[in-house]
């Protein structure tokens, strides 16, 4: 039988240095339920009413949790409780948790008594229960033998029971051995593993299949986590300002370099969950590990040679072989048009020639985007002439071709066609000057 599964969460799982929060997506990927902390004391969890929203979003079954602290009155914890929660109390029950050493005027179990007594007024048949460990509520909770009837009043409440390194819990009375709902079997959880920032987690087991949960708690059967695809060798873009490169998979691992919005990387492999990827970036080979939450698949069509591609990056070398390792002859800028004339054996690398002016060498196939012939443009539309200095007239569209006369600029001229990838233009000029010109000098007259 497949255990069933689910981490606690709190502030404690947002690394506070980055602008991403729990993954919850990740987490029901791999998770069954969430238990989420509202508060302690008269403070709300800063995070919770966000943990709270995502997480019913992903579809996980949600509880939640109030850290009961000694030096703020019962009652009022129990309705900032109650009052963070609002009309949505969640699909599991809300748990008291008892495990606080503050000894503070309010410390002990008569005081647990208000604080639970308070709560149930206010959720009404909302189911309650209580999070403990073993020896604290042995050695705080009433007197099996002293008061045996203030023991049993904690009785009806269901149990999760924290206790870690062992293969059972042990169980505190008034409840039997096997009558604890949820286990805290470990602290020490793969926090991105489940979608947290934090390098650890506290993982849980529900007492019951998957069929015995869904009958608890009126919610959906849990299914079989879904194994991470292997990312190992496909190609990524960065889709984030910037993206650390780590030493290894986590946050607490040291950074050794940053990507960029629009990098291009390759998996070389991940971890276990697939929340991090060991990447290489393809233009000066920076290798580490990444969150693949910033990581969106690149799924362009493998180059066609004699095609044309259009240049989707700022600024590309073009080197004289496929490699960084090769000297740069030169470069292409953003929506250039080149014609592949070879490729890599791994794919990696084209070897292109500019159209505007036959530039020569190789670039990285990843900042290349396939160009389909666009349909002729309307005719009449007037351009200006953008450059900061004179530009040529030429016979055909390339400067292969013989000058016919000279543009200066922001002179006003009627397009006529453009060629096929966009990069020269067939232009009249009010004195019958008639011939092609560099579209790159050449911006559109828009009619207010």
């Amino acid at each position: 039988m497949r255990k069933i599964i689910g981490p606690d969460v709190s502030l404690f799982q947002d690394d506070p240095q980055t602008p991403q929060g729990v993954n919850f997506t990740r987490m029901n990927q791999v998770s069954d339920f969430v238990i989420i902390r509202a508060g302690q004391n008269l403070w709300p969890d800063s995070h919770f009413a966000d943990h709270w929203r995502r997480a019913k979003a992903s579809g996980l079954p949600r509880g939640s949790y109030w850290l009961y602290d000694s030096r703020a009155n019962p009652k009022q914890q129990a309705d900032l409780w109650f009052e963070q929660l609002g009309d949505d109390q969640g699909e599991l029950p809300l748990f008291a948790d008892f495990e606080e050493t503050y000894g503070g005027p309010f410390a002990g179990w008569m005081y647990w008594k208000v604080f639970l007594d308070r709560i149930k007024l206010l959720v009404g048949t909302k189911e309650v229960g209580i999070y403990t460990a073993y020896f604290y509520w042995k050695n705080n909770a009433p007197n099996p033998v002293t008061h045996p009837a203030d023991l049993e009043y904690f009785h009806p409440y269901p149990l999760w029971i924290a206790n870690y390194d062992v293969a059972e819990p042990f169980i505190p009375k008034p409840w039997s051995a096997d009558e604890w709902l949820f286990w805290q079997f470990t602290s020490k959880g793969d926090g991105p593993a489940y979608g947290a920032e934090s390098p650890n987690i506290d993982l849980n087991y529900f007492n019951g299949d998957a069929e015995q949960f869904a009958a608890r708690f009126d919610v959906p059967v849990p299914q079989d986590p879904v194994p991470p695809e292997d990312p190992t060798g496909k190609r990524y873009r960065v889709i984030t300002a910037t993206l650390y490169v780590r030493e290894g998979p986590g946050t607490n691992y040291e950074s050794i370099g940053y990507l960029q919005k629009d990098d291009i990387v390759e998996a070389l492999g991940s971890n276990p969950a697939g929340s991090w990827y060991h990447i290489r970036r393809l233009t000066d080979n920076l290798t580490g590990w990444s969150s693949s939450d910033y990581l969106e698949q690149v799924t362009t069509p493998p180059p066609v040679e004699g095609g044309r591609y259009r240049v989707n990056t700022r600024s590309l070398y073009v080197r004289e072989g496929p490699g960084t390792a090769y000297r740069s002859i030169g470069s292409l800028v953003a929506n250039d048009i080149v014609e592949l004339l070879q490729t890599s054996a791994d794919r990696n690398w084209m070897r292109v020639r500019r159209l505007s002016d036959g530039l020569t060498g190789w670039v990285s196939s990843a900042y290349l985007v396939k160009v389909t012939t666009p349909p002729p443009p309307a005719g009449g539309e007037k351009y200006r002439v953008r450059a900061a200095t004179r530009i040529h007239v030429r016979e055909g569209p390339g400067t292969q071709y013989r000058s016919l006369g000279y543009l200066q600029p922001n002179e006003i001229v009627t397009a006529i066609s453009v060629s096929p990838e966009q990069t020269w233009r067939q232009i009249r000029r009010n004195d019958g000057l008639t011939g092609w010109s560099s579209a790159r000098y050449l911006a559109l007259l828009v009619t207010p």
